[in-house]
């Protein structure tokens, strides 16, 4: 009885936090679509590249301060009983991270000539006062959101997670209506000023909930900790290669204008990928509690059941991409870059299933505390991504290489982690006849837009756009139905969990 108990219970967690998630990172994902045509419609493709450029920068640049600290907080926050253990979590891994980002502040400050120099080639222009600025300010909301995230505050940290990109396109707004001005400065800036903004109500919950406490890493403890965060450090290069460094190479062999086409169809092929990275910021945490109370079964299933999910929404993306994919890029962008980068979106939503299945999968590997295997991952790929753009950009100077080697390298990944996990106890179940009857609905669902597209006439309005989206989920939907792709189990499976989970 007591285990039925903890069984619902951590179901209507799983469907409640990753309902929310969802929700949540929609919005905040919507947030590249909608600053993107402030900044293309209103300064050109030129300065969205450079803002780009910049933000991947410092975005590894943050990543790295941690050097791999952090991590136990991360894995045991979920399971801390007392405010006491989660203050002796939270609090050493903060001090330590705020000292490693004023480091990295001053030395990017002394490097800031070699770094416009190399890393942008001088096509870029911006104050490098903007750095230390924006990593401070963003440590700060990285904390706040973090503590919520691994304390199961899923509603907290979603509420940040949304209000931070909102807060910035607000900023950025008033600024130009008030001064006609957008410019990389600004953008940064106003992007800094945000998260400052929600750091601030974050660290006041966050004092009177565990006190303002000045405990600092004994040397054994630092070292232990960096030894078993330091390989996802290293991952996140890693992953950072994979996901950005196909743009720093259109930018050396091509122009940064290039950038701009590119990242506007990797942004759109790309979006799906909000689902997993959302399962993620609530799974670790409930595989963790299963796990931890000797429930890996329950860990198993609720894994399985993000995997379908994700699949059942991610495939027929890729054959929406396809067949909306130019008129889209046209409205959000314009149609110059619809013309150079509308192949750009479905390769990229390709791999963007691969990525999706790798984020899923590598909860396994963090429960387990088996870092290691997630660095191996990511190193196989970067690798493969790193040679492959280096030698097919010097004989094609063309986009759709970048978006190409990112599938392949995703796919790599993906066959890595399958493999290991399959040493493993953890029985993952792809149901591959649910996948072909996926990809049947949705071959039916692209070739009813495509058609649809080939009678409409001119241009193609946003509400055009929004009635063909609508249609095609339609025909998708009742595509899975007549092929029954769910079962009857699994639909009174899902009325259950939702029944009760609003009860």
């Amino acid at each position: 009885m007591k285990e039925n108990l903890i069984n619902k219970t951590n179901y209507k967690s799983f469907v409640k936090d990753n309902s929310v998630v969802i929700f949540g990172h929609i919005l905040i994902y919507l947030k590249g679509i909608i600053l993107m045509p402030i900044i293309i419609k209103t300064v050109g493709v030129a300065v969205y590249s450079g803002f780009v450029l910049l933000t991947s920068f410092l975005g590894i640049a943050f990543g790295l301060s941690s050097l791999g600290t952090g991590f136990r907080a991360r894995r045991f926050l979920p399971s801390a009983e007392n405010m006491m253990a989660r203050r002796d979590l939270f609090y050493p891994p903060l001090f330590f991270q705020l000292l490693t980002i004023v480091f990295f502040s001053i030395l990017l400050l002394v490097l800031d000539k070699p770094i416009k120099t190399h890393f942008f080639k001088n096509e870029i222009s911006y104050s490098p006062l903007i750095i230390p600025t924006y990593l401070i300010f963003y440590f700060l909301y990285s904390q706040g959101s973090d503590y919520f995230r691994y304390t199961s505050r899923v509603h907290y940290m979603i509420l940040a997670g949304v209000a931070f990109p909102y807060l910035h396109i607000a900023i950025i707004l008033i600024v130009y209506y008030l001064y006609r001005f957008i410019s990389i400065n600004m953008l940064v800036i106003s992007m800094s000023l945000s998260a400052l903004l929600i750091a601030i109500p974050c660290f006041w919950i966050i004092f009177k909930e565990i006190g303002i406490h000045f405990k600092f890493y004994k040397i054994k403890g630092l070292i232990d900790d960096i030894k078993l965060g330091f390989p996802l450090i290293i991952n996140f290069i890693f992953d950072f290669i994979l996901e950005g460094s196909d743009r720093y190479f259109i930018a050396y062999y091509l122009t940064v204008t290039d950038v701009g086409f590119y990242s506007t169809g990797y942004a759109l092929g790309s979006l799906i990928v909000f689902i997993p990275k959302a399962m993620s910021t609530a799974l670790p945490q409930l595989m963790s509690k299963a796990v931890d109370r000797q429930n890996e079964h329950e860990a198993q299933r609720m894994l399985n059941y993000a995997i379908k999910i994700f699949l059942l929404l991610a495939i027929p993306f890729i054959f929406g991409s396809i067949a909306l994919g130019k008129p889209i890029l046209s409205l959000i962008a314009n149609s110059e870059v619809a013309e150079n980068a509308h192949w750009v979106t479905p390769i990229v939503a390709l791999g963007t299933i691969f990525y999706g299945l790798n984020i899923i999968l590598s909860n396994i590997l963090y429960v387990r505390l088996k870092t290691k295997a997630i660095l191996n991952m990511n190193l196989l790929a970067a690798v493969f991504s790193l040679l492959a753009n280096a030698i097919l950009f010097y004989f094609f100077k063309n986009i759709i290489v970048a978006a190409t080697t990112t599938f392949v390298s995703y796919f790599i990944a993906f066959l890595y982690i399958k493999y290991t996990i399959g040493k493993e106890s953890w029985k993952i179940e792809y149901n591959f006849d649910v996948i072909l009857k996926t990809i049947v609905a949705s071959l039916l669902m692209g070739g009813s837009l495509i058609w649809f597209m080939s009678v409409i006439k001119g241009n193609i309005s946003i509400a055009m756009l929004a009635g063909l989206s609508v249609i095609g989920i339609i025909i998708y939907i009742v595509g899975l139905f007549a092929l029954k792709t769910l079962t009857q189990k699994e639909l009174q499976f899902i009325k259950t969990i939702l029944t009760s989970s609003f009860n």
